[in-house]
């Protein structure tokens, strides 16, 4: 299904989650560039280069200031914290939608349109006060748009093979590709940050007996290499590269499974079954990746 096609409360909670990790993100990248700075200042010997001194001591107050600035927009925004309650409200929303359209219990018959309808809108409701902190960030991307789709009302409607072939094209199978993807996306990703840190650390090592036994620099590379290794072990943690390529793939294994039981549904209740199994899968991977993100309260 395309985004405009799930319920505003979906489209407002995805763009939110998508932006703020953005954001959270982008923040990483500074902070390990203010690092990185810092700690090329202080590999500077301005003491063989008396002149560079007010210059040395403008630059490393300038970062200093710019550091603190950082970790007040951190604290104070908590983009993390925005990006995890809105990502858990737009998949609790996309799993509901799913249910509603595939008349799954609680909107299964003989309930009629209306009740599951009024059914729908009060699960909704449920799901955004679960996370009261980022209610007010999703109205800058509300506007307009329905909680009940046209499109949602019109696959609810379809007979039993045409739903039950929708859902598999445009859930199981949808979301068994997006996994895949992602499993060999992280995977790729978590081998090449690995070889770049190798290559820092070597690197290190090498200056470090060069320097040590030849040479005496205005510049010690030693620090700055050892600093960007660290920050490129920051950054793949906060990507959590390797957890996830393990995970993702996990899941694109049992949708596989699914998918093919899923083509095989012939009665409204193995359809629910399927529905339910695909939704609980999908629910229990978001669910982990919230749980270990999201710091006790």
């Amino acid at each position: 299904m395309k985004l405009q096609e799930y319920p505003i409360l979906y489209q407002a909670s995805d763009s939110s989650a998508i932006k703020s990790e953005q954001r959270y993100f982008r923040l990483v990248k500074i902070k390990i560039a203010l690092l990185l700075i810092t700690t090329g200042i202080a590999s500077f010997a301005w003491k063989q280069e008396p002149s560079t001194r007010t210059l040395v001591a403008t630059v490393s107050a300038i970062v200093l200031f710019l550091l603190m600035a950082h970790n007040a927009i951190t604290d104070t925004k908590k983009f993390d914290r925005s990006w995890f309650s809105s990502r858990a409200i737009a998949e609790s929303v996309k799993k509901e939608s799913w249910s509603f359209m595939m008349k799954v219990e609680p909107y299964d018959d003989p309930v009629s349109d209306s009740v599951a309808e009024n059914r729908f809108l009060e699960r909704l409701y449920e799901i955004l006060h679960r996370q009261p902190s980022v209610c007010s960030e999703l109205a800058s991307y509300s506007e307009g748009g329905s909680q009940i789709t046209e499109d949602m009302r019109q696959i609810r409607r379809k007979a039993l093979e045409d739903r039950r072939a929708y859902y598999v094209q445009n859930r199981i199978r949808d979301q068994r590709i997006w996994y895949t993807s992602k499993a060999r996306w992280n995977q790729a990703q978590e081998s090449r940050w690995f070889r770049i840190t190798w290559i820092l650390q070597i690197s290190a090592a090498i200056f470090a007996v060069v320097i040590i036994g030849l040479l005496d620099p205005i510049v010690n590379p030693v620090g700055i290499l050892a600093t960007a290794g660290a920050g490129v072990l920051t950054w793949t943690n906060a990507q959590a590269y390797r957890e996830l390529s393990q995970s993702y793939g996990l899941v694109a294994q049992e949708l596989a499974l699914l998918e093919e039981k899923g083509k095989k549904a012939s009665t409204e209740k193995e359809l629910a079954e399927i529905v339910l199994e695909v939704e609980q899968t999908i629910s229990r991977e978001h669910t982990i990746w919230l749980t270990k993100r999201v710091e006790p309260s």
